[in-house]
């Protein structure tokens, strides 16, 4: 027999920490491990024994110890009034584990019946928006990449003062030329305070997109709104950086309505493209 108890209890459950690890792989907790180890050590011993064993408290040990008898790994007589705790063999484990299996693979075959039924009801769901947050530089970078790669045409309404005061300027160029080579158009309103005419005939000449002006007093605005394609992205400034994407065809389409008539509104004079 294992000695568990006194000083020897702590080199004993570092010689056998293997043996934990082993049955932490099998499901068990790390105190688990101890107090069922304890057990099979001690044989027949009270819940005392057992924590001193285990090297854990007694009002913990006794929840540890319903816990495994629940699973069929310890069991427990009355001896004097009192009662004694005793290990199941080993080969418990293995019984435990197989009904583990079986269980779970029960439950697969009922999901499995039920995905069919599952999957209608989600189609009938299909319209509901589905909706995303990014918060802080990364996630605005990450909102940048979904952007980038989802398809259609862009609309998009651009604060343009706090744009150039909040982001990283490589950054933003970089964003641009990926846009470019994955030959993605579009049409950007500028709300700005003066209208930035040489930035809007970069944004022309460089990358094909038709630009318009729109003075703040039309526009007030300090978040970047944008539609493409069936999703609806947007990004305040303002503090941290936090962006949405909506997915929605229905709320996407009324946006873009909402942005042609915007974009009819704004001054032809300070123009580049159509």
């Amino acid at each position: 027999m294992v000695h568990m108890g006194g000083h020897g209890a702590c080199y004993t459950f570092r010689a056998m920490q293997h043996l934990i690890d082993l049955l932490q792989t099998a499901g068990l907790s790390e105190r688990e491990s101890r107090v069922y180890l304890s057990a099979l050590a001690l044989g027949s011993a009270t819940a005392q024994e057992i924590a001193n064993g285990a090297q854990i408290a007694r009002s913990t040990a006794y929840n540890v110890i319903e816990g495994l008898t629940e699973m069929g790994l310890l069991a427990s007589i009355e001896h004097d009034g009192h009662p004694l705790f005793t290990a199941e063999p080993p080969d418990a484990i293995l019984e435990m584990l197989k009904h583990r299996v079986e269980d779970l693979s029960r439950r697969m075959s009922v999901m499995e019946d039920a995905l069919p039924e599952l999957m209608a009801l989600e189609k009938r769901q299909s319209e509901r928006p589905r909706m995303f947050m990014f918060e802080g530089k990364e996630g605005i970078q990450r909102l940048s990449r979904r952007y980038e790669e989802a398809t259609g045409e862009f609309f998009e309404i651009v604060p343009y003062d706090s744009l150039v005061s909040k982001l990283d300027e490589s950054d933003f160029e970089k964003h641009k030329e990926r846009m470019t080579h994955n030959q993605i158009r579009g049409r950007i309103l500028i709300v700005a305070a003066k209208p930035p005419v040489e930035y809007m005939r970069g944004l022309h000449a460089h990358y094909g997109w038709h630009v318009r002006y729109l003075p703040p007093e039309q526009a007030p605005m300090t978040g970047h709104v944008s539609v493409k394609g069936h999703e609806i992205y947007g990004v305040a400034y303002e503090g941290m950086p936090v962006g949405v994407v909506i997915e929605n065809p229905a709320l996407a389409g009324a946006l873009k309505v909402v942005f042609d008539l915007a974009w009819r509104a704004a001054p032809t004079e300070i123009s580049f493209g159509e």
